[in-house]
């Protein structure tokens, strides 16, 4: 609630979209506040009209600066209409993001605590010589990724499933099944780091928001701009033996610890540990004893919570629907 809080009298209850564990990031989430109305110093019985989102977005960040918050900022404000939005029942689709460090020494200073250290792979297991060719070459005689491997893994997920063996135990949800609309496997620089604007070329939806947006005469409608997704190169045929991996999770919802699980199982087929088309098989074993131990929490990202207007939510006789966390 802040000063502003205070001097209303009144307490201020800010609804988020979404919930992380400790360690995961975000890119970019939402809430929602409903807030008293605004009325005259002066005159207290007068009711002024409310603020502008700008207006509204400008204080915001003012007072998470003044209260030392760096690392928070309000980038988009708009008013909506408090008994047709909700930032929780109303999302469509949330986008999640997995970074990996890639190299045989560990990330730089900057980015200690963003992404997971892989300092692994095939060539772990095999020495030089011992590759089906007979030679040295990466994945046998040293060590790396091999991310189409990953990708091919990666394509077995996407679809409606049972996703009982990527559900952590403590889960709440009421069904194990979950709809993937992509899940992309990408090379990414390590440096300069992810990008602050997350990919959300994935997503099948637009985010609009004009079913629900209040606006007045002196406003302007919120800009419906597309989303511009960055992407990110191609890696080359082979291992990936020094850069970056982002994987790219897009969906309605997610069970508990399932990016994470996930990941790991991709990286183990990465680095040869399992073999890419067996993830049909992991997936109809439907324990997570079935798959390598999660990723760590500090490679995750929540790049965007989406909102496309189609789930319509009223306040009165809400329902809530469970949307799952990692």
């Amino acid at each position: 609630g802040g000063e502003g809080a205070e001097t209303m009298r009144s307490p201020i209850v800010t609804h988020g979209s979404s919930r992380t564990d400790a360690g995961v990031h975000a890119l970019d989430n939402t809430m929602h506040v409903d807030l008293p109305p605004r009325v005259s110093r002066r005159e207290p019985t007068r009711t002024l009209p409310p603020h502008e989102p700008r207006v509204v977005a400008s204080a915001l960040n003012h007072f998470l600066k003044k209260r030392g918050a760096p690392d928070v900022a309000v980038t988009r404000c708009i008013r909506v209409d408090p008994d047709g939005f909700h930032a929780r029942f109303s999302a469509t689709g949330r986008t999640y993001h997995y970074r990996m460090h890639v190299s045989p020494t560990p990330p730089s200073l900057f980015e200690r605590g963003r992404v997971w250290h892989v300092c692994s792979g095939a060539g772990d297991r095999l020495g030089a010589g011992d590759s089906p060719r007979g030679d040295s070459s990466p994945m046998y005689g040293g060590w790396g990724l091999d991310v189409d491997a990953m990708r091919r893994a990666a394509a077995h997920l996407v679809g409606t499933h049972d996703f009982s063996t990527f559900r952590a135990s403590g889960c709440q949800a009421s069904s194990p099944v979950r709809t993937l609309w992509d899940v992309r496997v990408d090379a990414a620089p390590s440096w300069p780091p992810f990008p602050a604007v997350p990919a959300t070329d994935s997503y099948p939806g637009r985010d609009d928001f004009s079913k629900v947006e209040v606006t007045t005469e002196a406003e302007s409608p919120s800009s419906r701009a597309a989303d511009v997704g960055k992407d990110r190169a191609r890696a080359p045929r082979g291992p990936l033996t020094s850069g970056g991996v982002v994987i790219t999770a897009v969906g309605p919802s997610f069970l508990y610890h399932q990016v994470r699980l996930m990941v790991a199982t991709l990286r183990a087929v990465g680095a040869g540990e399992i073999d890419a088309a067996s993830v049909p098989e992991l997936l109809a074993a439907r324990t997570p004893r079935a798959v390598p131990a999660m990723a760590p929490a500090h490679g995750l990202y929540l790049g965007r919570v989406h909102y496309d207007g189609t789930r319509e939510w009223s306040s009165l006789g809400a329902v809530p629907v469970e949307e799952g966390a990692d």
